[in-house]
C-alpha cells in the first residue's frame, strides 16, 4: 500500500467501526509470525496515532485538562507498567464525550469518554477499563487489524468508489451500495473480535492485580453495562457494548480470573482524588452551567454527606465559570478549611483569584502551594500558564522545564512553555518548543517551519544548533517519507 494511500485506510478504518474510533478491536491471526510487523511499521503506526489524535483535537474532542489528565495519568502508568510497551510509552486523554466508551489507537495512545469517568462508582472500575486497553496495545491487537484493514484495502476503496459514483448518479442507489460495502467490512471485522476480547479481559485483570487494584473492578462494570442494556433498542445500549462486543460466555469468563490475589499496595490510593476527579469531569464537561449550578445547590441542600466534598467542589467550579466569584471563593474556603493541603483545593483558589483579576492573592496562592508541593506537573502547569500569560515568563520556564523530558507526548506543556519563552524573550526555546506542540498534533510542516525560524536566531548556542538541526533532518525526513512538503514551496 502506498503512503498516500495511509488516510483512506484511516478513514476505512474509522468507517467500519461504531461512532467513536474504536480501531481497538480486532484481528486474531494465526501464529505464524506478527503480520503487523511486515505490514505496519513503527513509524507508520506512530505516524496514524498522532493523525488520529491531531484529528480529535481539531474536532475539539479532546478534553485539555491538566488535572484530568494528570489523574487518568496515574491510573494509567501505574498499571501500564506492568505490560509489554514495546518502548513506547503510553499516553492517556479525555474525550469529550457523554457516551460510555474507551478506545485503543496505533502508537500507544488510549482514550477514555468522560461519559464512562463518569458511569464508574469507584475507581477499581475506571482501572478495569483502562487494563482492558492497555491490553489492547500489549497483545498488538490495534496494529495487527490495521495491517489486516491494508491488506484489503484496494478492493474496498474500490467499493467505496463505486458507491461514491453510484451517489452522484442516483442518491438512493449509492447510499445503499456503501452500505453494503461497510457492512461486509463490519462483518470481516466482527469475526476476529471476540477472541481478542476475551484475550484483553484476561490480560487486564493480571495486569490489575499486579497494580494493585480489584480485579473485580472489570466485570463489575462489564455487568453495570449489561445491567444498563437488558431490554434496550440499539440507541440505548451504552456504546461501550457496541464497539466492545460481548459473547455470552465473556462476563462468566471474566468472573471465573477474579481469583487471581492482587499485590498490596505500598501505600493506598487516595479515594478522594476520584471523587473530585469525577465531579471536575462533570463540571467542564456541562455545556449548561446554570442548570450544574441547581443540581449541585439540590445536592448540597440534601446534606448528602457521603458526597459533600466532591459536590461542593464542582459547584465551586461552577461558580467560577459562571462569574460569581465572591461565591466560588467561599466555597473553596470552606473546602480548604476541611482540607488545607488538598492542591486541587489550593489550585481553584489561585485560578478564581486570577479569574476575579487579584493577580497578587493569585501568586500568594500559587506560591503556598508550591512550598508543599515543588515539583508537582499540575501546579507547575496551572502556575505556569498564569505566569507566562501576566506574571513572570522566565520563572514559568524553571517550573515547567523539568517536566518537558517526562512528559514528551504532551502539546499544552509544549505549548504553554512556548508562551512563556516568547515573553521571556528566548526565540530559540520559542521555536524548538512550537516545533514539538506542531508535530504532536501531527503538523508537520509547521513544525519544520518552526525549526527552521530558530536556526535563523543569532546568538544560538552550539548545543542549541545541534539540538534544532537534529531534530529538523528527522522532521524532514518524515514530510519527505509521508510524500509531504517539506516548505511552503513545495506545497500544492
Amino acid at each position: 500500500m502506498s503512503r498516500r494511500a495511509l488516510p483512506l485506510a484511516l478513514s476505512l478504518i474509522v468507517a467500519l467501526t461504531s461512532g467513536a474510533p474504536s480501531v481497538a478491536q480486532s484481528i486474531n491471526l494465526p501464529d505464524i509470525g506478527d503480520p503487523s510487523q511486515v505490514y505496519f511499521g513503527s513509524d507508520e503506526e506512530q505516524r496514524l496515532g498522532l493523525d488520529i489524535v491531531r484529528r480529535l483535537r481539531e474536532r475539539g474532542s479532546i478534553l485539555d485538562d491538566v488535572q484530568l489528565s494528570a489523574y487518568l495519568d496515574s491510573i494509567g502508568q501505574s498499571i501500564a507498567i506492568y505490560a509489554d510497551q514495546n518502548g513506547v510509552p503510553f499516553t492517556f486523554f479525555l474525550v469529550r464525550s457523554g457516551s460510555i466508551n474507551a478506545f485503543a489507537l496505533p502508537h500507544n495512545f488510549i482514550g477514555i469518554n468522560t461519559g464512562l469517568l463518569l458511569a464508574t462508582q469507584r475507581e477499581d472500575e475506571l482501572a478495569g477499563v483502562v487494563a482492558h486497553e492497555i491490553a489492547h496495545v500489549s497483545q498488538r491487537h490495534i496494529v495487527r487489524a490495521i495491517a489486516d484493514m491494508k491488506r484489503m484495502a484496494l478492493p474496498l476503496a474500490a467499493a467505496m468508489v463505486a458507491s461514491a459514483a453510484l451517489a452522484a448518479a442516483s442518491k438512493q442507489a449509492g447510499q445503499a451500495a456503501m452500505v453494503g460495502s461497510m457492512a461486509a467490512g463490519a462483518q470481516h471485522q466482527i469475526s476476529f473480535t471476540r477472541a481478542n476480547e476475551q484475550e484483553a479481559d484476561r490480560i487486564g485483570m493480571r495486569l490489575l492485580a499486579k497494580a494493585g487494584f480489584d480485579p473485580r473492578g472489570m466485570s463489575d462494570f462489564f455487568t453495570k453495562l449489561e445491567r444498563l442494556s437488558g431490554g434496550s433498542t440499539k440507541d440505548q445500549i451504552p456504546e461501550m457494548l457496541l464497539t466492545h462486543p460481548r459473547p455470552e460466555s465473556r462476563l462468566a469468563d471474566t468472573q471465573d480470573r477474579i481469583e487471581v490475589p492482587p499485590v498490596k499496595r505500598a501505600a493506598p490510593r487516595d479515594r478522594k482524588a476520584y471523587e473530585l476527579a469525577k465531579a471536575r469531569a462533570r463540571a467542564l464537561a456541562t455545556e449548561d452551567v446554570h442548570t450544574l449550578l441547581r443540581e449541585q445547590e439540590t445536592l448540597l441542600a440534601k446534606g448528602d454527606g457521603a458526597g459533600e466534598t466532591a459536590t461542593r467542589y464542582a459547584y465551586a467550579l461552577a461558580l467560577r465559570q459562571a462569574g460569581r466569584y465572591d461565591e466560588a471563593r467561599q466555597q473553596i474556603g470552606r473546602l480548604l478549611s476541611g482540607d488545607p493541603d488538598r492542591l486541587a483545593f489550593r489550585v481553584e483558589a489561585a485560578e478564581i483569584a486570577l479569574a476575579k483579576g487579584d493577580r497578587a492573592q493569585a501568586w500568594r496562592q500559587f506560591e503556598d502551594a508550591r512550598q508543599l508541593y515543588p515539583d508537582d506537573f499540575v501546579l507547575a502547569m496551572h502556575y505556569g500558564r498564569a505566569l507566562a500569560g501576566q506574571g513572570d515568563p522566565r520563572l514559568a520556564m524553571r517550573l515547567l522545564q523539568p517536566h518537558l523530558p517526562r512528559r514528551p507526548n504532551d502539546p499544552l506543556l509544549y505549548e504553554t512553555y512556548a508562551q512563556a519563552a516568547q515573553r521571556a524573550g528566548d526565540m530559540a526555546a520559542t521555536h524548538a518548543t512550537m516545533a514539538e506542540y506542531h508535530y504532536l498534533n501531527g503538523e508537520l510542516l509547521p513544525a519544520i517551519e518552526q525549526l527552521e525560524a530558530g536556526l535563523r536566531n543569532p546568538g544560538l548556542t552550539p548545543n542549541q544548533e545541534a539540538r534544532l538541526r537534529a531534530r529538523l533532518k528527522q522532521f524532514r525526513a518524515e514530510a519527505i517519507a509521508q510524500n509531504l512538503p517539506v516548505s511552503k514551496r513545495d506545497a500544492p
